[in-house]
C-alpha cells in the first residue's frame, strides 16, 4: 500500500506540472501584438497589428460594433512578416456617428493556439473638422466655425432650454449632453446621412445624449439656436427620463413637447393651422401616433403636435404632461395611454383641443362630412313624397275637369 500510494501521488503530481506546462505554453504563444486604429469619417477605418518577425502571425480577424448594439462585424486582416492590416469600408457597413466603438482581434499564431484580445475602444466622431470645446457638469458643446463666444452663446441656449423642459414636465437627474454645432445644412447632412429629408435642421441621438444641430452664421443663428438646441435636448430628456420605454410614446407626444421647450415658438406653424382649419385639412392624431407624413404634411403635423401639447400644458400643468409622459411610457397605447393620466381617450382630448384651441365647431365639422349622406337621404325621402304630392295634383286636374265640362 504504501508504495502504491507513493505511484499514485507521483502520477498526480505528474498530471499537474503537465496541465501546468500547457497553460503556460498556451500564454507564452500569444504574440506580443500593439494595436492601432485610425479612420476617415464615412470613408474607412483602418485596424493595425504589430508584431516581432521572429513571433509571427499565422491569421487574424477583426471584430467591431456599437457599444452597446447587438451586430457585430468582422473582416479577415491581411497578415504580412511583422504587422496585418485590415480596411472596413464605412460606405458600404456603417459605424453610427459619434458613436464609441468596441473592437477586439481573433489571432493565430504561427506556432501556438488561437485566442482573443481584450476589447478596445474608440470613439467615431466627425473628424473631418477640427472641433473646439466647453464644458461643464451638463453639457459638452463642440463647433468648429465661431468664437469663444458662439460658444458661450451655445452653452447659454442648452442651460436655458434644461430650465425651460423641467416647466413643462418633472425630469429626474441626467446624464452629460454632447452638443455638435455644424456651420452648414449641407455639413451636417453629410453626416447624418438621412436620405431626402434636407428640411431637417437637427438631430438627436437620445439613447447617446448627443444632438447635431446646423447653425449657419447669418440674421437668424441667435433665434435658431435658441429654438434647435433645446428641441433636440428635450428628446434626450425623454429619454433619460424613461429609457427604452422611449420607443413607447406617440410621435405627436415627442414632437411636440420637443417644439414646446422651443425658447422662440415657430410663428409659421400659427399659419399653418389657421389654413389647415379653414381647408378642413387637420390630421388626425391617432394617425400621428406612430410617424409624420415625409410630404409636405409633415409641417401640418408638427404644428399639431405643438399646439396640442402647449394645449396639454395649459390645461393639465407640468403634472399633468408628466402624467401622460409615463402613462405613454408603460406602454398604455396611443388612444388610452391618456385615460390612465388625464382621464380621457385621446379622440376626446383631441375634440376638446380643436374646440378651445383652434376655434373649430365639431358640430360644424361633423355636419360637413354628413352633408353627402344628409342629401342622399334626402332625395330618397323626397322622391317618393314629391311623386305622391304630383300624382294627387295630376287627379285633382282630371277630377276638375270633369266637374266643369262634363
Amino acid at each position: 500500500m504504501p508504495r502504491a500510494s507513493f505511484l499514485l501521488r507521483w502520477m498526480l503530481c505528474l498530471a499537474c506540472l503537465t496541465g501546468l506546462a500547457g497553460l503556460s505554453t498556451r500564454v507564452t504563444a500569444q504574440v506580443a501584438v500593439t494595436e492601432a486604429v485610425d479612420y476617415t469619417f464615412g470613408g474607412q477605418v483602418n485596424f493595425h497589428l504589430s508584431f516581432p518577425a521572429e513571433t509571427p502571425i499565422k491569421s487574424a480577424q477583426v471584430f467591431l460594433r456599437n457599444l452597446g448594439e447587438a451586430v457585430t462585424l468582422s473582416g479577415d486582416m491581411t497578415v504580412s512578416a511583422t504587422d496585418a492590416l485590415y480596411v472596413h469600408d464605412l460606405t458600404s457597413q456603417a459605424l453610427r456617428a459619434f458613436s464609441t466603438v468596441e473592437y477586439w482581434f481573433h489571432i493565430t499564431p504561427a506556432g501556438g493556439e488561437p485566442y482573443y484580445t481584450e476589447p478596445q475602444t474608440f470613439l467615431y466622431f466627425d473628424n473631418r473638422f477640427e472641433w473646439q470645446t466647453l464644458e461643464d457638469e451638463q453639457f459638452r458643446v463642440h463647433w468648429y466655425a465661431g468664437d469663444a463666444a458662439f460658444g458661450q452663446s451655445l452653452m447659454d441656449a442648452a442651460h436655458a432650454g434644461l430650465e425651460h423642459a423641467g416647466k413643462l414636465v418633472q425630469l429626474g437627474e441626467g446624464q452629460p449632453v454632447d452638443i455638435y454645432v455644424y456651420a452648414s445644412g449641407k455639413d451636417l447632412q453629410s453626416t447624418l446621412r438621412l436620405g431626402g429629408l434636407n428640411w431637417v435642421a437637427g438631430h438627436a441621438d437620445p439613447d447617446m445624449n448627443l444632438m447635431a444641430v446646423s447653425l449657419p452664421e447669418g440674421p437668424d443663428q441667435k433665434s435658431e439656436t435658441e429654438r434647435q438646441i433645446p428641441h433636440e435636448l428635450m428628446h434626450i430628456l425623454l429619454y433619460q427620463a424613461v429609457g427604452d420605454d422611449y420607443e413607447n410614446l406617440p410621435t405627436w407626444f415627442k414632437e411636440g413637447m420637443a417644439s414646446a421647450n422651443e425658447l422662440r415658438p415657430n410663428s409659421d406653424y400659427y399659419l399653418i393651422l389657421e389654413q389647415a382649419v379653414e381647408q378642413e385639412a387637420l390630421i388626425p392624431l391617432a394617425q400621428l401616433c406612430a410617424s409624420f407624413p415625409k410630404d409636405s404634411n409633415a409641417y401640418t403635423a408638427y404644428a399639431e403636435a405643438d399646439s396640442f401639447v402647449r394645449y396639454l400644458y395649459q390645461k393639465y400643468g407640468a403634472a399633468g404632461l408628466s402624467a401622460l409622459l409615463q402613462g405613454y411610457a408603460s406602454g398604455g397605447g396611443c388612444e388610452y395611454g391618456s385615460q390612465a393620466a388625464l382621464g380621457l381617450p385621446l379622440e376626446r382630448l383631441e375634440k376638446d383641443w380643436r374646440r378651445e384651441a383652434l376655434g373649430e365647431s365639431v358640430w360644424l365639422s361633423a355636419l360637413g362630412n354628413l352633408l353627402p349622406w344628409l342629401f342622399l337621404m334626402l332625395a330618397v325621402i323626397l322622391a317618393p313624397l314629391l311623386l305622391t304630392i304630383f300624382n294627387a295634383r295630376k287627379k285633382a286636374v282630371k277630377k276638375e275637369t270633369r266637374v266643369t265640362y262634363g
